[in-house]
């Protein structure tokens, strides 16, 4: 933390080493803005995004260099659609804080996405036009734009609300609530949100309950071409006076279902029984068939394999070749590293005489620079801890020139086999720069790990 008077770095002291400025009100006031982080943190990962806006904003109102919660809070703008307000936020944070990589990757980004910032502008016009006509009364046209709208920026809970509260106007509930649903998703507490969808609720439970009162008042059927409506009690009478009707017909129902059951269902099982036996025949044959056309087949697969991978071949020459003509020009241009870069994709098996040469040339003149990315790229994850990364990228250091670095690299690919109880072969790259350089800082320690595995080993011995 920095002291607001002087900008110097402060501990847990109540007052600044520095300029002698009091700053436990300050910290105070600092402190409480990391607490609204945090909570518009938890907000934010339950989806909660209006929660979240809302203690991120009270978080900067605290402390506006708060650049976690600014940056948060452009994220969640973003999340609801909001992309102005996003990259407004994102360039605030960046210039109160020039070394900000969450900003710079979100910026990044947008950036490298053509034609991104073009169709953000046109979906503001489109929604703020929409707007427009729903002030006007032209709520057709605000529909149509709404629907374009949400097309181009499917997270836009602004314009899933206004069309959503269009259709509860029109009573269209079933849409509108889809929208509503859709919103949920993005933003699960939205008090807007919430309370169209209670509102939609309502009005579909008093659509049901009126429509349930009028079904049960009247009962309506079809007599040849008209339609008759009488009450439910006269229907009702109707149906008990035609109940000897009803009986006469179950019984010659019954009656046609014997019939049907001892005179046409036997008939029918034997012409099925003649069919199958027909069927299996024709499948046997097809079988046959397709098993003569997959072997075939097989062949014909055989020798396309074989004509790709000629073909794969040729084109890794010419790959090969484009890349080691990229790195020529690169390593011509005073671009060592790119040139790097294209030398490491060349297949040198695959080039003729002549490549071979040109290969071998450059690859000489760039083996320093190749090294020595391997050897930081090792030290980088081996200060990460990221030992398993940190063993390949050393293990090809070495591989190309075991005294590099006066044996540190053989050094730091033994202490990472150490640290991942790979011993033997750690053992083997101590011994290794011990006989290289026994007087270097690199040889001493190499001499420490080794005596310290002996010791180890004793002690197993006599336990044992």
């Amino acid at each position: 933390m920095q002291c607001f008077m002087c900008g110097a770095e402060v501990g847990n002291e109540n007052v600044c080493y520095n300029c002698g400025a009091d700053i436990l009100l300050y910290k105070q006031i600092v402190y409480t803005s990391y607490v609204f982080y945090n909570q518009g943190l938890e907000k934010a990962r339950v989806r909660d995004l209006s929660g979240a806006i809302d203690s991120l904003k009270s978080s900067l109102q605290y402390y506006k260099y708060n650049t976690r919660a600014r940056n948060l809070l452009g994220l969640c703008y973003y999340q609801i659609g909001e992309i102005v307000l996003a990259l407004n936020e994102w360039v605030i944070s960046k210039n109160l804080q020039e070394d900000n990589p969450d900003a710079d990757r979100y910026l990044a980004e947008i950036e490298s996405s053509p034609g991104f910032l073009n169709k953000i502008n046109s979906t503001i016009k489109k929604y703020n036009q929409a707007v427009e006509y729903c002030k006007s009364g032209s709520k057709d046209l605000a529909i149509i734009q709404l629907k374009k709208v949400i097309s181009q920026n499917p997270n836009f809970v602004k314009a899933h609300q206004l069309l959503a509260l269009l259709y509860i106007e029109e009573s269209k509930y079933a849409d509108a609530r889809k929208l509503l649903n859709q919103a949920t998703k993005i933003d699960g507490n939205n008090t807007t949100t919430i309370r169209y969808i209670h509102e939609v609720k309502s009005r579909l439970k008093d659509q049901n309950t009126g429509r349930r009162k009028k079904k049960n008042d009247t009962v309506s059927f079809l007599d040849g071409n008209d339609t008759v409506v009488m009450s439910e009690k006269s229907f009702r009478s109707m149906l008990d006076n035609s109940g000897a009707s009803l009986m006469n017909i179950l019984l010659g129902l019954v009656l046609g279902l014997l019939i049907c059951f001892f005179l046409v269902v036997p008939t029918v099982r034997d012409n099925a029984k003649d069919s199958n036996s027909k069927t299996v025949l024709a499948l046997n044959e097809a079988l046959a068939e397709s098993k003569s056309k997959s072997d075939s087949l097989q062949s014909e697969i055989d020798s396309l394999k074989e004509d790709l991978s000629a073909y794969d071949d040729k084109q890794d020459v010419a790959t090969s070749y484009d890349n080691l003509f990229a790195a020529e020009n690169s390593y011509n241009a005073g671009d060592s590293e790119t040139a790097s870069q294209y030398i490491q994709l060349v297949t040198k098996e695959v080039l003729g005489e002549q490549g071979q040469q040109a290969y071998d040339t450059l690859y000489a003149a760039l083996s320093p620079a190749i090294i020595q990315g391997y050897y930081d790229d090792g030290n980088n994850f081996y200060s990460e801890e990221n030992y398993e990364s940190a063993i390949t990228n050393f293990k090809t250091v070495v591989d190309i020139d075991e005294n590099y670095n006066n044996g540190a690299a053989l050094f730091l690919l033994g202490d990472c086999y150490r640290l991942t109880d790979q011993t033997d072969l750690a053992l083997e790259c101590f011994e290794k720069v011990v006989e290289l350089y026994p007087s270097n800082k690199w040889g001493k320690q190499a001499k420490v790990y080794i005596a310290a595995d002996d010791t180890t080993l004793d002690a197993k011995e006599v336990g044992e």
